[in-house]
């Protein structure tokens, strides 16, 4: 019935197959009732079987509940072990992309063209993205860039990036948000050094485990010499 019942379902890359779970289950509460039961008979044997299977079946699944509780416990604490160590560990290359400063052509009203001046601190392949939006992350989008070729960089080197912009709704731009990736590995894999950083008016965190966080400078109010 478990077999039949549990079977694995569902199609494409989800798969969801729990053959086992009840017979499982059921063979870990039998152990611990067999056992306690037993021990139950051995001390209480002047007591009715019925009673004793009763009250240690009882036992057994309060047995049962501290011990996943426990053992979520545990996990949740390893768990959040690692990801302080992650944090840590990341807090290293955080800085790795900095955005100096950025302006748009020919205004911020109806921007062509935005640039901006950036440093990197580790070599790799560099990517970037803008996106503009009318009102909120979860905005009409007016504008995006084109983009462009990753380029390989230098540790130390500072990069002027230029991005054409796409129109995609007419409209005023109010949240604009930049995206830059540094990629360690070769074309084709990833890495744990790999750095993608996000600047954006309203943060909640500079890091989330996979993507740093910096708040967005106000623009340059008009293009430097």
């Amino acid at each position: 019935l478990d077999s039949y019942s549990l079977k694995s379902s569902g199609k494409d890359w989800i798969s969801l197959d729990f053959r086992g779970l009840f017979i499982g289950s059921y063979l870990l509460f039998l152990g611990i009732h067999i056992t306690i039961s037993t021990i139950a008979v051995v001390y209480y044997h002047h007591f009715k079987l019925f009673p004793i299977h009763f009250y240690t079946a009882i036992i057994s699944l309060v047995i049962i509940c501290i011990g996943l509780f426990t053992y979520d416990k545990i996990e949740k604490a390893g768990s959040l072990k690692k990801n302080i160590a992650k944090t840590e560990q990341r807090k290293s290359i955080y800085n790795q992309i900095q955005l100096k400063r950025w302006w748009l052509l020919p205004d911020a009203t109806n921007p062509k063209i935005i640039y901006a001046d950036l440093e990197v601190t580790s070599a790799g392949r560099f990517a970037a993205l803008v996106n503009g939006k009318e009102d909120g992350e979860s905005g009409k989008t007016i504008f995006t860039s084109d983009g462009e070729a990753q380029r390989l960089v230098k540790g130390g080197e500072h990069i002027h990036y230029e991005f054409p912009l796409t129109i995609i709704n007419p409209g005023e731009a109010r949240v604009i948000e930049f995206t830059f990736y540094l990629f360690k590995a070769p074309v084709g894999q990833s890495s744990v050094e790999d750095v993608v950083k996000i600047y954006k008016d309203f943060i909640i965190t500079n890091d989330d485990g996979s993507y740093f966080y910096e708040k967005l400078m106000p623009p340059l109010s008009e293009a430097p010499e």
